[in-house]
């Protein structure tokens, strides 16, 4: 006998071809119909979605119905959350995945209780660290649709991470719109066995609903009319998803299965959708960056000299980040005044973070009473040592100056940059003013700081005629590399290994043919390779801490399909690139600015390794993966009917990376999430720098045959999606004889460091947007007080912030290999504290030691995410 678990539901993307403002007022209205159901008991349950930013919004308008909707997920009947949004799961990263759930658990908790189901119905893939993230959170079950591969022959599972974790799964292959034909057909059967294939579960569930689909009143008509039709003993009863995975879990003959599921085998998977709208991810993750890794760690340092915390702030732009990564949202599949709205309010959560960061700068560094005076400060707020090249911006009223350090000696730097200003009064006529200039200068500044704290220097100005500057030459060259250009062609010597790679960074250009969800080349393509040849202008300058080399001109390429079939070239590229060495670094900086006048169309970067390669790797939210260059079914998969090309265009979130034996290449990204290792040999690491595409969905694509995505029977034309103009590419590449997930992640960290530090002068009023206010320094004057010290860590810094009670520290780390790592690392304490283990809430577990001044890290163990908390014991006053 098999029960069928109906279960009411609607799918409400808060927005996709139609605004969030759009949605909002269906939903309102919505949210009528429910609550009448509920109270007329024509449902029994109903389930939102599982996620809590449309009753956020619905709450804001409405904050009366509070009381109602309250009272009904109290009782067990409306089911909330967990998620604040329904995430994108391939391209966000670990600690934004935390907080979205954080935020959505915390709502739905103070709205009488939160769904604890990791509930994701429409993500495209779902990634292998979900099972320890939910574990982490308190969730034990998983409801998703798209990526399950037909290999893996189950609907029900237990799905497991590499650290032991383990939740129960329901893969709903027919989608989260199966039940309307319980309510539209009268084919009972034929449905129930549609929806039992893959198992022999005596529990299975059958979703009733759709995309924001109108309540189904004559639900239990349905029912009884439906159980009338079945001439078996099996049932369908109205349920709820916590019910049916009470039932699933006493199921005796359940598969196991691990790692991520990506296949475009029960419906699309839209593989090319990490590349779509590259400006948008770009902006949400530097956002992500800015919280994670500058903001929240700031933010408990200045609580713990004294400043309080603006915790409202923080949760309103992580409210925004979630917003922006939802799977829809992230992947860009949108229409244009869709995704104007998403960007316009990442700019808006953009300038809330630049602003908190520069104002606890300048509050911390102004409050420091020191001995002498301090010109300059740099800060680190991250519970490790750091000693890096900062790239900082001084004004000064002399051109020379020198760098002293607090005990007056000379601090070596660089100038990269200087320009003159006028802070004279204006006048209409500008023979009137009195000139007032000063210098803004860009300079290279070797720092060291101690873990969470801060160093200060001197600005003395010189009258010598000398400044620092880089001399020019035609190769760079560091500890670790040497780069130089023939004819326009790059060539790296890596002298780890006395290896050199000639022409080692071009670039490829090729038609798209596709739409904001899938790449797909051209059907008479034109695959261009480009090079530097023709660069108009090529600069290389060579510093003791600083090199680098530019390189500008245009390319000509095929300014539209049309073009590109017939092999012109009337359109441009304009082309600006940047490589930089810092002395001690490995990383060799990235930088790229493209003028895109061109339509339809791919550009990558291609990084010549030299390698030929069988698997490619990257990060992954908390680890690192290993995924075949070519996907097992890239041969058959129509013959066993997959609904897209499985093309091996693979997602990353902080690195990709292709590596052997004897070397290993890998690229830190800024913002780029789609990668490919192509070549005869698959020895070329190709990163998707964008594409533009100028439709949200098109029928019969090269490798995505059949119907059009998103909207079957409209044209949604998208021109904003093509990406004309200007667009920047930021990231490093890292070139060793060994590949060190933990490394990498460490050099992508230290990218986001650079720019904390505070100038306190008043001959720059407009430094910052915040800089022309007033403001006074703390009661207390602000000394070196560092909270903590991570020393030899081995394992990855995910972050660091003030606990969710406000009185301590919260500090993750984890290991992203499969192996375990035995000496991890060590705690330093400034101060008595307790030291507690915390879930991913931030809850506390256990105590795990009170008062040391040293904490050695246990063993983690592998794929271990571990949360601590640092609790310092105040004195009684």
């Amino acid at each position: 006998m098999t029960k069928i678990h109906a279960i009411a539901h609607t799918h409400w993307d808060f927005e996709w071809y139609f605004t969030r403002q759009e949605a909002r007022v269906q939903f309102a209205f919505h949210m009528d119909d429910v609550f009448a159901a509920l109270t007329d008991n024509q449902l029994d349950y109903y389930l939102l979605d599982g996620q809590l930013s449309i009753i956020d919004d619905y709450l804001t308008a409405f904050p009366e119905k509070e009381s109602v909707l309250r009272q009904f997920v109290t009782a067990g009947r409306l089911f909330i959350g967990p998620w604040y949004t329904q995430i994108d799961e391939m391209v966000t990263s670990g600690e934004s995945i935390v907080r979205n759930l954080k935020l959505g658990m915390r709502l739905g908790d103070a709205l009488g209780g939160v769904m604890k189901v990791g509930y994701l119905p429409d993500s495209f893939g779902q990634g292998q660290d979900m099972p320890k993230i939910y574990n982490g959170v308190g969730i034990n079950s998983t409801v998703f649709w798209r990526g399950f591969p037909s290999d893996n022959d189950a609907r029900y599972f237990y799905w497991d991470s590499n650290d032991g974790s383990q939740v129960i799964a329901a893969n709903i292959k027919n989608g989260y719109y199966a039940g309307v034909d319980l309510i539209e057909k009268d084919d009972v059967p034929a449905l129930l066995t549609r929806i039992a294939t893959h198992t022999t579960a005596t529990n299975q569930v059958l979703p009733v609903g759709g995309d924001q689909r109108a309540i189904d009143f004559n639900l239990k008509t349905r029912l009884n009319q439906a159980n009338d039709a079945i001439d078996t003993n099996d049932s369908i009863i109205e349920s709820n998803y916590p019910a049916f995975f009470d039932a699933l879990a006493q199921e005796t003959n359940l598969p196991a299965f691990s790692g991520e599921f990506i296949d475009p085998s029960d419906s699309k998977i839209h593989r090319g959708i990490y590349s779509s709208r590259y400006d948008l991810k770009q902006l949400y993750d530097q956002l992500e960056r800015e919280m994670t890794y500058q903001i929240e760690p700031l933010m408990a340092l200045a609580a713990h000299q004294g400043i309080e915390s603006k915790q409202g702030l923080i949760d309103e732009i992580w409210q925004t980040i979630a917003r922006g990564q939802a799977h829809d949202s992230s992947g860009g599949c949108n229409s244009d005044k869709t995704n104007q709205d998403i960007y316009q309010r990442g700019v808006t959560a953009h300038q809330l973070a630049y602003s908190l960061k520069d104002y606890l700068l300048r509050k911390l560094s102004i409050s420091i009473n020191n001995d002498q005076p301090i010109d300059l400060f740099a800060w680190n707020p991250l519970p490790m040592a750091i000693n890096e090249v900062r790239e900082l911006t001084v004004s000064t009223k002399t051109a020379h100056f020198n760098v002293c350090d607090l005990t007056g000696q000379l601090v070596a730097f660089e100038v990269l940059s200087q320009e003159q200003e006028n802070a004279a009064t204006l006048r209409r006529n500008p023979a009137e003013m009195t000139d007032d200039y000063y210098y803004v200068t860009k300079i290279a500044l070797q720092t060291k700081i101690g873990a969470t704290d801060w160093c200060g220097y001197q600005l003395q100005p010189t009258s010598t005629a000398t400044m620092p500057v880089l001399k020019t030459t035609d190769t760079i060259d560091n500890r670790f590399y040497a780069i130089s250009a023939t004819d326009g062609q790059l060539e790296l010597l890596v002298k780890a290994t006395n290896q050199r790679y000639d022409n080692f960074l071009t670039l490829e250009d090729g038609g798209d043919e596709g739409d904001t969800y899938d790449f797909s080349p051209a059907f008479t393509d034109w695959l261009l390779t480009l090079d530097f040849t023709q660069a108009d202008h090529s600069h290389f300058e060579q510093g003791q801490l600083i090199s680098r080399l530019r390189l500008n001109g245009t390319w000509q390429l095929p300014a539209n399909l049309a073009e590109r079939q017939q092999q012109l070239r009337s359109g441009q590229v304009a082309y600006q690139l940047e490589l930089v060495l810092k002395q001690d670094s490995e990383s060799i900086g990235f930088n790229l600015t493209l003028d895109n006048q061109v339509l339809d169309h791919r550009m990558r970067l291609v990084l010549h390794t030299g390698i030929q390669a069988t698997d490619s790797f990257a990060d992954t939210p908390f680890g690192t993966i290993q995924r075949p260059v070519e996907d097992p079914h890239l041969k058959d998969w129509q013959a066993i009917g997959y609904h897209e090309e499985p093309t091996s265009m693979r997602p990353m979130i902080h690195f990709a990376n292709t590596h052997n034996q004897e070397i290993s290449w890998s690229f830190l990204t800024n913002g780029m999430k789609d990668f490919q290792l192509i070549g005869d040999q698959f020895d070329q690491l190709a990163i998707t720098l964008f594409r533009g595409v100028g439709y949200l969905g098109r029928p019969d694509l090269k490798r995505r045959p059949s119907d059009a995505s998103g909207l079957q029977t409209k044209v949604v034309a998208t021109p904003d999606s093509q990406l004309t103009g200007q667009l920047t590419f930021g990231g490093a590449l890292v070139v060793t004889p060994d590949f060190q997930p933990t490394a990498l992640q460490q050099a992508h960290l230290l990218l986001s460091q650079s720019d904390l530090a505070y100038q306190n002068q008043t001959i720059n009023r407009f430094t910052t947007p915040l800089q022309y206010f007033m403001m006074n320094p703390t009661a207390t004057a602000i000394k070196h007080a560092p909270i903590l010290a991570v020393n030899d860590l081995q394992v990855t810094f995910s972050s660091f912030m003030q606990t969710i009670d406000g009185t301590g520290f919260e500090l993750r780390l984890y290991n992203p290999t499969d192996q375990a790592i035995t000496l991890p690392g060590s705690l330093e304490l400034h101060q008595n504290c307790r030291i507690a283990e915390l879930d991913l809430r931030g809850q506390v577990q256990a105590t795990l030691a009170t008062s040391p001044s040293d904490y050695d890290l246990t063993t983690f163990g592998p794929g271990e995410i571990r949360t601590y908390g640092i609790y310092p014991i105040q004195p009684r006053a």
